[in-house]
């Protein structure tokens, strides 16, 4: 295209859409080849240090170690009870779980590990993500705890032209859809601040996503590229 050149940082974007394959099962168990994003859940991701001292496995009794590891254990038991949700709509994850330093015959002295919690409801999000740090300490015996918060976002909802737009396209194709809000967090999260924004998913084999047995099918990957493809084509044409 002609008028497709270099811009300038910070030029104005009329629109951002973007495809990406569901990440979950919901798709393919309903055999509906798009999913219309909503919106995304908000997120909070956490750090917790846990401190005690490194002694001799042999020769330390129970009563004079400083066991960062089993303080640890309880400290995740103890969140577990925390973000239990009978209704299964909280996401509480402990990814990584680093016990140092690591050797068979010393008590360990630090653990490092992460909290990745996400809902759509920022409430919850407030609610819970707040008592991590107070629980985390009232566990503790006789270790000490440090509790950080790189991260977090809001949730995020989709709204005006982009998701109406693709909506159209969906219909025009008879593509089998469904309305479907997103547990993951993407690129159009960040765009939706900026300008009118939107997603489409595909399905996924089984759900399964980060893994090396993700896979999509051509035909639904296909039908992804034509939506995104008729939705620019709209776009450009002012509808």
């Amino acid at each position: 295209m002609p008028n497709a050149a270099h811009r300038p940082l910070g030029s104005p974007i009329a629109a951002f859409i973007e495809a990406h394959i569901e990440q979950g099962p919901e798709l393919e168990a309903a055999g509906e080849t798009i999913g219309i994003v909503t919106g995304m859940q908000g997120t909070r991701k956490f750090s917790i240090e846990v401190i005690g001292d490194e002694a001799h496995a042999g020769t330390t009794p129970r009563q004079h170690r400083r066991d960062a590891f089993v303080e640890a254990v309880a400290i995740v038991n103890a969140l577990h009870k925390l973000f239990h949700d009978a209704e299964d709509t909280v996401r509480f994850t402990i990814g990584r779980f680093e016990v140092f330093p690591g050797a068979l015959a010393v008590v360990p002295g630090r653990v490092n590990f992460s909290i990745d919690f996400r809902h759509p409801e920022q409430e919850t999000l407030d609610r819970l993500g707040n008592e991590v740090g107070p629980l985390c300490q009232r566990v503790v015996e006789c270790c000490t705890v440090f509790v950080n918060e790189p991260s977090s976002a809001k949730p995020l909802r989709f709204t005006g032209s982009v998701p109406e737009i693709i909506e159209r396209a969906v219909e025009r194709r008879g593509y089998p859809y469904r309305h479907i809000y997103s547990g993951a967090g993407h690129d159009a999260r960040h765009m939706a601040g900026i300008c009118p924004s939107g997603m489409i998913f595909v399905p996924c084999e089984k759900g399964i996503s980060h893994n090396e047995a993700e896979n999509a099918s051509p035909e639904d990957l296909a039908a992804g590229a034509q939506i995104i493809a008729d939705v620019m084509v709209d776009l450009a044409n002012g509808d």
